[in-house]
């Protein structure tokens, strides 16, 4: 039988778009500290960490999600943005399938893109898989220089987060240092902590990933303001990658469409 599957959207600010089927949930991810209130249900009830919103980006609301959510309505759920989701894969030449694909900011584009043919999809592959998530792209990729993703993050985060980060992987899950060394050596991985699983894998995702970065913030200097302050966003998008190559998750892969802010 085909899983049900229940998608939640992350929005932290006004944005034109707003699917229109029932198996995406629009949510404000960071409720609890915004100065506006959308229209749609926060991640600010029940248990939550909506107040670490500016730190943790979209994560509180999966967060919210696992501790909150009726479980009852899906075997399966998934976490995408306001203006990032899941598509039918698009092909380079006809031949290459894509990592990403731009589209204009339109509803009827949106609605075009989110139809039961895109549900069927998705109800197939998690089927056949644990996990579907982004198609791989480049770690980083400068002037023919391909990064591996140790480098990568470097290059652009700050180094001793990266590092304090596995320490503390190590330290509370061990049987990951092998995995540790080798992962970091990829050269590709997927980004935007997009996921769409079964309630278990999530809640064993989960409980490693706030394990971790609950550690994490204790050891390293944290930005109040700017790029830099999402941290454990960015750190979350190579645990997440970590988590699937440790556990050796079978994985389907899929284009993400990103839609521009301006119409």
């Amino acid at each position: 039988m085909l899983p049900s599957i229940q998608l939640f959207s992350a929005y932290y600010k006004p944005f034109p778009l707003l699917p229109q089927v029932d198996f995406v949930t629009p949510m404000q991810a960071g409720a609890a500290v915004s100065p506006i209130r959308l229209a749609m249900p926060g991640d600010d009830t029940g248990d939550h960490v909506s107040h670490l919103n500016p730190f943790y980006s979209e994560l509180t609301l999966a967060y919210w999600v696992t501790k909150n959510a009726d479980r009852t309505q899906s075997d399966a759920w998934g976490l995408c943005h306001y203006r990032r989701y899941f598509i039918e894969d698009k092909y380079k030449l006809f031949i290459k399938k894509r990592s990403r694909f731009y589209f204009r900011t339109d509803q009827k584009v949106l609605d075009k893109i989110l139809t039961p043919k895109l549900y069927k999809t998705l109800q197939e592959l998690l089927l056949h898989h644990d996990v579907i998530v982004q198609r791989p792209s480049w770690a980083m990729k400068e002037k023919g220089i391909v990064y591996n993703i140790k480098d990568a993050y470097t290059q652009a985060h700050i180094k001793s987060d990266y590092d304090a980060t596995m320490e503390v992987v190590i330290e509370q899950y061990p049987e990951f240092e092998r995995s540790i060394e080798a992962y970091g050596h990829l050269t590709k991985m997927s980004y935007n902590n997009m996921m769409i699983a079964r309630w278990q894998v999530w809640d064993d995702y989960l409980e490693f990933l706030f394990t971790v970065l609950g550690e994490v913030q204790h050891r390293i200097n944290i930005h109040k303001e700017g790029y830099q302050s999402r941290v454990f966003g960015f750190l979350a998008e190579r645990l997440h990658n970590l988590f699937i190559y440790h556990h050796q998750l079978k994985t389907a892969h899929l284009t993400l469409g990103l839609f521009e802010d301006k119409l």
